[in-house]
């Protein structure tokens, strides 16, 4: 369901059921959330997210949605809530969460709840020849889930995000970025070597800032100025006095005395 590999402090966490596109089950969310709990707790630096084959994923994957409807409507919705709430919900919330950083290399498609667990990332980027795609609604008479309801907005705006939930077309990547969904589309061929080294570079930073930083964030669109001003204040308190910032002001002054003489 997932493969797994490290190099250098950076786990990447890969989507694998190629031949369905890298639909979502139970299973694989099972696996994907133990995954990463285990790069973090291993003292992975970073995580790269991806899928493999053609697809980031197709979603859920409908033809087990079949099977277990075989069994009644209120059978598959038990199953489907259950699945969420168990396996599914847990996984965005711990990319949201995760004490590391998370990058999401999108690799192909990304339908459904795929465009959830994807946004979860602190960093998300895509292949040229990938796309979003929410047809929850137009589709399937469902809503946009796995955090796709809280990441859009915040992402987009309310106009974009309800065009892109209701309307269900294909966001391509360069679109993506452009919107600010994503932080940046490459070249197909680039797209692993670009994930490893913003991990890379995210693998340097202190993860108490970073944690940090993706809490004021996420908290910024409900705060007040007076709050978020208070907040950053005790984050700087909090990580001025760190060896990391002493010796990074050191650098500065050191170099900034050679380039005077």
């Amino acid at each position: 369901m997932i493969k797994t590999s490290t190099h250098d402090g950076i786990t990447t966490i890969a989507f694998d059921r190629p031949e369905t596109l890298n639909a979502l089950t139970r299973e694989l969310g099972e696996q994907a959330l133990c995954a990463l709990r285990d790069a973090a707790a291993s003292g992975a630096k970073a995580v790269v997210l991806t899928g493999t084959g053609r697809a980031f994923s197709a979603g859920a994957d409908l033809v087990g949605f079949s099977a277990v409807g075989a069994q009644g409507g209120e059978a598959l919705a038990q199953s489907v809530g259950r699945d969420m709430r168990e396996a599914m919900n847990p996984l965005s919330e711990a990319i949201a969460d995760s004490p590391i950083p998370v990058i999401s290399a999108v690799n192909g498609p990304c339908v459904g709840g795929g465009v959830g667990i994807a946004l979860a990332a602190d960093v998300a980027i895509a292949a040229r020849s990938a796309y979003f795609l929410l047809p929850q609604v137009t589709q399937l008479g469902i809503v946009p889930d796995l955090g796709a309801t809280w990441a859009l907005p915040r992402k987009l705006g309310r106009a974009r995000a309800l065009g892109a939930s209701l309307l269900g077309e294909r966001i391509d990547a360069e679109r993506a970025e452009a919107w600010g969904l994503i932080w940046k589309c490459v070249d197909d061929a680039a797209l692993m070597d670009e994930a490893m080294a913003i991990a890379r570079q995210l693998a340097r930073s202190p993860s108490a800032a970073v944690r940090a930083t993706r809490a004021l964030i996420d908290a910024a669109p409900s705060a007040t100025l007076h709050t978020q001003l208070e907040q950053e204040r005790l984050c700087q308190v909090e990580f001025v006095g760190s060896a990391f910032f002493r010796e990074a002001v050191a650098r500065f002054v050191t170099v900034s005395s050679n380039l005077g003489r």
